[in-house]
């Protein structure tokens, strides 16, 4: 899989009590895959003991229960492990202002200040796909055909279509301009851009070169890293 630029990359995802650090919600559970150079490395997965009882709705959401955290580890532990998984890595998230905010707020002690950068599926699918019915990731998966290895609101299955999806915008993109000049600023100023322009301004880039993207699903699930938590 060529579609992504090169360097690596961290899918990030979070199962929360709700909806806002600012509001008391915390981090029940989280995924952090990585992909190098377009191929997928390992994957850090753990439950987390938010120190509070995970609401019904969540519960209903997700399947996780306050009992299935009994014994995992802290929020500190499993962040000092998330903080040195990611490094300086930029993340990718769908819906990066959602996680991107429990991560900072979760990890602060371990960030030090550190500038978080983030690219956003979400963004970028609004921009790559304009005109989807919905642009929830379930949505976008469904429509798009990539499998789902497991039920969908828990973090591992969510990064695992999150970097699916990320492929298959960054296959279309580069397709729309110069392969040798599609990179991360590509990227970062294509999510802040004008939706309509979108496609516009991709073409100013210079002119289509073929994809080199491999088949849907070649990138492989990863290597689940979980012991390092406990």
């Amino acid at each position: 899989m060529n579609s992504m630029p090169s360097g690596r990359f961290v899918v990030l995802d979070f199962e929360t009590t709700g909806l806002s650090p600012a509001m008391g919600a915390r981090v029940i559970e989280v995924s952090a895959r990585e992909v190098v150079d377009g191929r997928a490395g390992h994957e850090l997965l753990t439950f987390v003991d938010p120190g509070v009882r995970v609401p019904a709705e969540i519960t209903q959401i997700t399947g996780i229960t306050t009992a299935m955290l009994s014994g995992a580890p802290t929020s500190a532990v499993a962040m000092r492990q998330l903080t040195s998984f990611i490094g300086s890595s930029p993340i990718v998230c769908h819906n990066a202002g959602f996680d991107r905010r429990f991560y900072e707020h979760e990890a602060s002690a371990f960030l030090d200040g550190q500038h978080v950068r983030a690219f956003c599926t979400l963004l970028l699918a609004r921009r790559i796909f304009p005109g989807r019915k919905s642009y929830r990731l379930g949505g976008l998966v469904d429509e798009m055909g990539i499998a789902s290895p497991g039920r969908l609101h828990r973090a591992s299955a969510d990064t695992f279509v999150t970097t699916h999806l990320f492929d298959r915008i960054c296959a279309d993109a580069r397709a729309r301009c110069r392969a040798e000049s599609f990179d991360h600023d590509v990227l970062h100023r294509l999510q802040r851009i004008r939706i309509a322009g979108a496609h516009e301004w991709l073409a100013t880039l210079g002119s289509p070169a073929p994809s080199s993207r491999d088949k849907p699903g070649s990138l492989g699930r990863g290597t689940p890293i979980t012991s390092s938590l406990n």
